[in-house]
């Protein structure tokens, strides 16, 4: 019987934008080679001040610019031969030599925005313009925060399987144990962005409040509010009010890009409103993020040894996920979904193993 690997009936790459970079580690000048979606591209920010983003590779002989090249007012140089492409539309403008540039020698450049903090890239399999676009992040900066803590994992999945994690509520008790029950969730769409309200009885370890401070319960109610920007981005805030009238807030960020077939990239930046007392915030702060990307590795065991069944065997709990998938088509080519779900129709798989 050959072996059947659900997950490559949909495609790693699904249309929309996606994280290049975190804006501040991109400085003026810098050029950053990054892989994503298959393919090496570049990034960096001219002189005034806008990022961009383009294939990595020079058009006269293939030299990677994202290793010596740099920055020259609004173009990139290649280290090689010192041509010169404007970042605004790709083409070159100045051969050291004094040659007339060909009228082929041009960078393709990606669609690119950057907004809260990340460099966003727009990927579409035909390269058709943007359709849609990622709005301001909701309470960003609804309140002083501490400095972010951000944090990197490269993962054996496919952007599908992490991106309907947020929506499946019923796995939180069974696999992270810190709740006791699965949340309340209410999912509202609005075309490429899906929102929804998660109403949770948490424990309180889950809020990165020391353990030790006296007289607090083991668990009380929260609101977790997430946005989801495409495939990429999730935007997620936590608020509550802890025992005595502290306000405690949250907020994530968090952005995957397929690198290959194979492999995302996922980063999370995490923060807290802050205190009064420095230490404590830091503390506080600390402690969340520890123990958020504890729970995310423990769904990454899962994501890395899992198959993506199109058809599951759905129970009633399962509602949001499926609701979640629905909305999800809107990024893969037309009829592409459609055809996933009859590749791996009950028929399919049973002829697949009467051949093998």
């Amino acid at each position: 019987m050959p072996a059947l690997d659900p997950r490559a009936t949909l495609t790693p790459y699904p249309r929309g934008w996606y994280r290049v970079a975190n804006s501040d580690a991109v400085p003026v000048g810098k050029v950053t080679p990054v892989t994503m979606m298959g393919r090496e591209v570049v990034v960096f920010r001219t002189e005034d001040g806008v990022a961009h983003v383009t294939n990595a590779h020079c058009p006269h002989f293939g030299v990677h610019l994202g290793h010596g090249g740099r920055v020259e007012g609004d173009c990139i140089r290649c280290p090689f031969h010192g041509w010169e492409f404007r970042a605004n539309d790709g083409q070159c403008e100045r051969i050291p030599a004094g040659d007339l540039p060909p009228a082929k020698a041009r960078l393709v450049r990606w669609t690119t925005h950057e907004i809260g903090g990340l460099i966003l890239a727009w990927f579409h399999e035909e390269d058709a313009a943007p359709t849609w676009a990622v709005t301001e992040f909701p309470d960003l900066d609804d309140r002083a925060y501490s400095e972010w803590a951000d944090y990197e994992w490269t993962i054996r999945a496919r952007i599908q399987d992490l991106s309907e994690n947020d929506s499946d509520v019923s796995h939180a008790p069974a696999l992270h144990g810190f709740v006791d029950e699965p949340a309340e969730i209410d999912l509202h769409i609005d075309g490429a962005e899906c929102n929804w309200l998660l109403k949770a009885k948490m424990h309180l370890k889950a809020f990165g409040v020391p353990a030790w401070l006296p007289a607090l319960p083991r668990s009380f109610a929260t609101d977790i509010h997430v946005r989801r920007s495409g495939l990429c981005i999730g935007w997620i805030r936590q608020s509550t009010m802890l025992p005595g009238g502290f306000p405690f807030h949250t907020q994530t960020m968090a952005a995957t890009t397929p690198i290959s077939d194979t492999h995302v990239r996922l980063m999370l930046r995490h923060r807290v409103a802050r205190t009064m007392l420095p230490p404590l915030t830091a503390l506080m702060r600390h402690s969340y993020a520890t123990m958020f990307n504890r729970t995310l590795e423990e769904d990454i065991v899962i994501w890395e040894n899992k198959i993506y069944r199109m058809r599951p065997a759905a129970s009633k709990s399962d509602a949001p996920i499926l609701q979640f998938r629905k909305w999800t088509r809107q990024f893969y080519p037309q009829g592409h979904y459609e055809a996933a779900l009859t590749a791996q129709s009950p028929v399919r798989l049973a002829d697949a193993a009467e051949t093998g």
